[in-house]
């Protein structure tokens, strides 16, 4: 009993992370530099050769190439950020601060949770601070004695990042709780009048685009689909909910900017190298250019890795006047990551 429990156990760690080749900055062309995965992976369980694979043996599951891959070659199946800020939305109609805990220890609570706090990149925390104004605490009690440890000062790193980088105050919305007897774990009360407020938020436009959203549909992997990642997704949500200083702070640090200098020659290769539509072709008095969109680009820069003459920059830090619209390469700045 006690061995088939193990298998079990081992089949399902081996689906924990789950890797798309055709997301890979390297696997789409040999020449990207990009190496943040096996870079922040402290058991080299990660290899890129012919393929993506991750090594289920030496893999620790702390989800640092999660957070840290541009283009969502990393993910967690069933794993969906959208609904997790829902429940800790609903819990915090009726509690003071709700609790976001982990997955992968039974003694740790939490109204909503997550595989592992490595996996909150700072655009997640971003979205977490400015969707919970009141703030939250993170139940990470477990993280002492538990092997993934370690993630407990990238996450600090993260908050202090993200903070600096938007002027939210991050730092005091998301309370780290190290000693569960500081912790504050209340289940939601079941009244009448909570019901009621909870249908009352559910309503509201901004809480149906947060629940209602499905992402645990599965994709067939393609190089040639455009697919705008979740981080880039997740942050252009957030963006439009912010004041102006942050707003305008984020512009400047998450995300980029693409120039293309005068000898471009419009051979167009970029746009079939972009993964996510970013970059597109228009037309206008009888002459094609080369447009893109801040909002859909990751920041990659395989465009100008793959740029044949080495005609496109990127720059971090978009200072256009509409982030979600295309503009023309060659005379106005933008992206991000």
């Amino acid at each position: 009993m006690l061995r088939a429990k193990l298998i079990d156990k081992r089949l399902v760690a081996e689906k924990v992370i789950a890797t798309d080749r055709s997301r890979c900055l390297k696997m789409r062309f040999h020449g990207n530099s990009c190496t943040r995965c096996t870079a922040v992976c402290r058991s080299a369980a990660i290899t890129i050769n012919e393929d993506v694979l991750i090594n289920a043996d030496d893999c620790s599951e702390c989800m640092l190439c999660v957070a840290a891959c541009p283009a969502d070659c990393f993910t967690v199946p069933g794993e969906d950020f959208y609904s997790v800020i829902g429940r800790l939305q609903k819990a915090h109609l009726s509690l003071p601060l709700p609790v976001l805990g982990c997955r992968t220890r039974e003694d740790t609570v939490g109204h909503a949770k997550i595989h592992c706090f490595g996996s909150l990149s700072e655009v997640h925390l971003i979205a977490l601070a400015a969707f919970l104004e009141d703030g939250l605490q993170l139940d990470v009690t477990g993280c002492a004695d538990c092997q993934n440890g370690f993630i407990l000062k990238a996450l600090k790193e993260r908050i202090a990042g993200a903070e600096a980088g938007t002027s939210l105050d991050i730092y005091n919305r998301l309370k780290l709780i190290d000693n569960k007897f500081e912790l504050d774990f209340r289940e939601p009360p079941c009244d009448r009048r909570g019901f009621f407020n909870v249908l009352k938020v559910m309503t509201l436009k901004q809480a149906a685009e947060l629940f209602d959203k499905d992402h645990s549909g599965t994709e067939t992997p393609s190089y040639s689909a455009k697919k705008v990642p979740f981080k880039r997704e997740l942050l252009n949500r957030t963006l439009k909910t912010m004041p102006e200083v942050p707003q305008r702070l984020s512009l400047e640090n998450f995300y980029y900017s693409v120039q293309v200098e005068d000898g471009c020659y419009n051979c167009f290769s970029c746009i079939g190298m972009c993964p996510t539509g970013a970059l597109k072709i228009e037309e206008k008095e009888g002459a094609r250019s080369l447009f893109f969109s801040t909002s859909l680009c990751s920041g990659c820069g395989l465009c100008a890795s793959f740029c044949p003459k080495g005609y496109i920059s990127i720059e971090k830090g978009f200072f256009g006047t509409n982030p979600f619209k295309f503009s023309n390469a060659k005379r106005e700045i933008s992206c991000m990551n």
